[in-house]
């Protein structure tokens, strides 16, 4: 008669005990509130020959959660002497031990983990370029989240430090600590439009960095989930891999980035690190602001610097003002005499209607039309209302190639565009309140285009 402790249920149990002590520590953190002698006792229970690894790897990791990076090593050390009896475990720890040891500098130590894991085929080779790009701070942090460290204090102060990178150009680092005082004394004399910074005018870098501050820490993490997502889908090779499959790798690699940046609070420290803390950003947005105002106000010309934004698209920093939904910068560019009426490349539109027929043009690049390519509505009104004799020429300019008006485009943009019912009514709502400002400045409800005319689309 079969042993219970050999049968396949009894067997399954005990790694599913595993999983969760597994879970309990490297993902609950519950040595924060709870005695891990007892989940240690569980292990030699239930994986005796398995316990060497497992505890030494657990005891290492919440070492590091009380920031013993001495402890840690030596307990990583022990866990990977033990690691031929990782099974399943191998890539996570391969990947962790080689982090705490590049980042306490250890690098020979972190290349031996490494190497195994490239002999079991769990990470790749790493060639002569690797280290020149590769930084450990950020790579420990997002290995070991701020979120498991005891000391929360602790974890943000030294995260913050790590990720604070160092600012050769004066005039760039004058704009990223938002010193307006400093920035004006460093740029006497300056020629705004030749002078770069990482490629773009100082016009140009301050609107977008002003955007993503304003936009505060919430949406900056959510930014890296969706950026590391989508570097990280992009470097796998899908072309055999059924769709069902492919979606489905893809959510658990954005599951994974969420957990990383989002909530564990990491998207959020590296915020603080680049730009400031939340209850910082109004002060911080003021002083962006004089800093743009001061460069608008010494640039004779607001649109001479370009740069793409597309393979048919470019952008001046009226035009990524428009992007961001800048609408005081906006203002102060209009009024400085940048050109809003200028097609910067084009886009196309199609629309399929009921009776099977193709609609399309192309739009134009110009202010306006960008303003609703990115729902910048906030500046859209503020154009409407106080630069509609800017705005009255294009209104009702069609042509061959761009066969569509902007109140049209803003319809088909929003209400058109609408996917479920409450962002219909949305959508609704919105073009009710700016109708009369597109009116107002000499839209015609009644003019014809690719499309149809605005009033036909609004069922009028």
């Amino acid at each position: 008669m079969a042993k219970t402790e050999d049968s396949f249920e009894y067997k399954l149990a005990k790694e599913q005990t595993i999983v969760f002590i597994w879970q309990s520590v490297m993902q609950d953190y519950e040595y924060k509130t709870k005695d891990m002698n007892l989940f240690y006792e569980q292990v030699k229970d239930i994986a005796p020959q398995r316990a060497d690894f497992f505890i030494n790897w657990f005891k290492g990791f919440t070492a590091i959660a009380d920031h013993d990076f001495e402890a840690a090593q030596k307990l990583y050390s022990s866990a990977f002497e033990n690691i031929e009896k990782a099974e399943e475990y191998t890539g996570r720890f391969v990947q962790q031990g080689f982090t705490l040891f590049m980042y306490c500098q250890q690098k020979e130590k972190a290349l031996k983990i490494w190497d195994y894991g490239i002999k079991r085929k769990m990470v790749q080779p790493l060639d002569d370029n690797f280290f020149d790009s590769f930084n450990i701070k950020e790579q420990f942090w997002t290995q070991f989240a701020p979120a498991m460290f005891k000391d929360k204090n602790w974890a943000t102060e030294h995260a913050v430090n790590d990720y604070k990178k160092f600012i050769g150009d004066k005039i760039q680092a004058s704009i990223e600590r938002c010193d307006s005082k400093k920035f004006k004394s460093l740029t006497k004399d300056l020629n705004f439009n030749s002078y770069k910074i990482e490629g773009v005018s100082p016009l140009y870098y301050a609107i977008q960095f002003k955007a993503t501050l304003k936009a505060g820490s919430l949406a900056y993490a959510e930014g890296m989930v969706d950026f590391r997502t989508q570097q990280l889908a992009s470097s796998m090779d899908f072309h055999r891999v059924k769709e069902d499959k492919k979606q489905e790798t893809i959510l658990t690699i954005r599951h994974n980035m969420k957990q990383t940046y989002l909530e564990s609070g990491l998207g959020q420290i590296m915020f603080q690190a680049y730009y400031c803390k939340d209850e910082e950003i109004p002060e911080k947005t003021a002083e962006l602001e004089k800093i743009i105002s001061y460069i608008i106000e010494n640039t004779d010309d607001v649109d001479d610097f370009k740069v793409n934004a597309g393979a048919a698209m470019k952008n001046t920093a009226l035009y990524l003002a428009a992007e961001v939904d800048d609408s005081q910068t906006a203002s102060l560019l209009l009024k400085k005499g940048a050109r809003d009426d200028k097609p910067l490349g084009f886009a196309s539109i199609s629309f399929n209607k009921k009776d099977g027929t193709v609609r399309k043009t192309d739009i134009p690049n110009t202010f306006i039309y960008r303003l609703i390519s990115f729902h910048s509505w906030n500046t859209l009104e503020l154009y409407l209302k106080d630069f509609k004799k800017q705005a009255e020429p294009q209104m009702t300019q069609v042509n061959e190639k761009y066969n569509i008006t902007p109140l049209v485009y803003f319809i088909m943009s929003t209400i058109y565009s609408a996917r479920s019912e409450p962002q219909f009514n949305q959508s609704k709502e919105l073009a009710d309140s700016l109708l009369p400002l597109f009116q107002n400045a000499g839209a015609k409800l009644e003019q014809n285009t690719a499309f149809g005319t605005a009033k036909q689309l609004l069922g009028m």
